[in-house]
């Protein structure tokens, strides 16, 4: 049987794509995939990323025991720093059962484009139709085989010319046609050092059987970038699926932008780039060519918003020296340029004390109608703090913005949801199901400002 597959092609602006066709099953092509070691390189890369991180954090770490007055000093400093990497170290190899679970997720899923009959049955092939005994062997077929409930993907979909500025579109089964989808493009977060889109296929294919299309994107990674650099590549993968989601069924105008952690920051400086325009545009002034279209909404997870600050709660954790938040925000005297809270307050305020600029700019909608902040008591690496601060500065501007906090979930549950073995982890139904509710419009935002849980 002959099977076309959607090539995706080009940089940024609509989409250009062309259809190639294939005799061989999806299952057949994924095995020359991994024979010819493609998903080696992809580990490789990620590993790479990850190795890179750690240069910098032994970097600073001999920075600040140099810095450190006399020997004894040194040595307190160098043991403390010594301790937390290797916590670090620990943490990320516990994290390997899930990144092979979520790299097999990746390879299981069949692309974007194929017949809805041959995706069904590529999913039983995949799934393995007859099955394993009970007990034990359920799953490690449920591991080794996931069930992506009828999810295809367009994989590297690229959206602008840099090399790793490429996305991963999850789209749920049924017809495309109407672009009637709600829409939630992710940004990943890894201290703006880190991260690869096949990460958070499961967080991508989970989304999109809830019926919900997911553009995962990544980016140009620190040292090879700054962040500022990194919040324009964000703000072209924004642009782009606006453009072009509407061929995958997804409604241009019900599009939601997701971040965690630093992929958080990035989603609300975007935001802050974009409200910035449209300020200067209303008062007509003349503008370089900017899109200023503002998302539907922003889903924050776990974010960091004003730098400064966060860079004051690393101290006190002993870890400034190890993160590369400062050097990518191009040291301290970034900080300030580089904090959506700061800088959507001091945008406001300009606009409150200005009679002229705030007749011009008013009914402008400069930001999302409605926000939706997630946090958690139990997230030691970013404290609630900074997303009640920027709630409350978003609020001013009449956004309809709530906080919601979870308070089982660490810092990392906010986006993996899955452990090892491919079962959803404790606490995930509640959190995963108030993304589902915001993007269905279908929970009362402006109510209340603040959810517990």
């Amino acid at each position: 049987m002959r099977t076309a597959h959607a090539i995706h092609l080009g940089a940024v602006g609509p989409a250009v794509c062309c259809t190639v066709h294939n005799d061989k099953p999806w299952h057949l092509m994924r095995q020359e995939y991994i024979k010819n070691g493609l998903g080696t390189q992809r580990w490789q890369r990620a590993g790479m990323a990850v190795a890179g991180m750690m240069r910098q954090a032994v970097k600073g770490a001999i920075m600040e025991v140099y810095a450190a007055r006399g020997m004894s000093q040194r040595a307190r400093v160098a043991t403390a720093l010594v301790v937390i990497i290797l916590r670090e170290v620990v943490g990320s190899l516990k994290l390997v059962p899930y990144g092979l679970y979520a790299h097999n997720l990746y390879l299981s899923l069949v692309p974007f484009g194929l017949p809805s009959s041959t995706v069904v049955a590529q999913h039983m092939k995949l799934s393995g139709a007859k099955g394993l005994k009970r007990g034990s062997q359920n799953i490690l077929q449920r591991w080794l085989r996931p069930r992506t409930h009828n999810v295809s993907i367009a994989r590297n979909v690229r959206y602008g010319d840099g090399e790793r500025n490429l996305m991963d579109i999850y789209v749920p089964g049924g017809p495309v046609q109407g672009g009637s989808k709600p829409v939630i493009m992710f940004v990943h977060g890894g201290v703006w050092a880190s991260g690869d889109k096949w990460q958070f296929s499961p967080l991508g294919s989970q989304l999109a059987q809830d019926g919900v299309i997911a553009v995962v994107v990544q980016y140009t990674l620190f040292p090879q970038v700054l962040a500022a650099d990194q919040v324009s590549e964000v703000s072209q993968a924004l642009t782009w699926t606006m453009d072009n989601i509407q061929n995958y069924g997804g409604h241009p105008h019900k599009i939601y932008v997701m971040g965690h952690s630093s992929g958080s920051h990035l989603c609300a400086m975007l935001l802050w780039e974009r409200a910035r325009c449209r300020t200067e545009m209303s008062q007509g002034w003349t503008v370089e060519q900017q899109d200023a279209r503002i998302p539907h909404g922003f889903i924050g997870l776990a974010g960091v918003y004003d730098i400064a600050e966060h860079y004051k709660y690393e101290t006190q954790r002993g870890v400034n020296a190890l993160s590369c938040m400062k050097p990518a925000m191009g040291g301290e005297k970034g900080f300030y340029s580089m904090s959506p809270t700061l800088l959507f307050m001091s945008l406001f305020k300009d606009l409150k004390t200005d009679d002229a600029a705030k007749f011009l700019v008013e009914g402008t909608d400069l930001v999302p109608t409605t926000c939706v902040i997630f946090t958690s008591d139990s997230d030691i690496v970013v404290p609630p703090d900074s997303s009640f601060a920027l709630h409350r500065v978003l609020t001013t501007a009449g956004c309809n913005s709530r906080v919601i906090k979870h308070n089982a979930l660490r810092h990392e549950d906010f986006v993996i949801w899955y452990d090892g073995w491919g079962n959803v982890k404790p606490h995930i139904g509640t959190y995963f199901q108030d993304i589902i509710d915001y993007v269905r419009d279908e929970i009362p935002v402006g109510i209340s400002s603040l959810l517990e849980y």
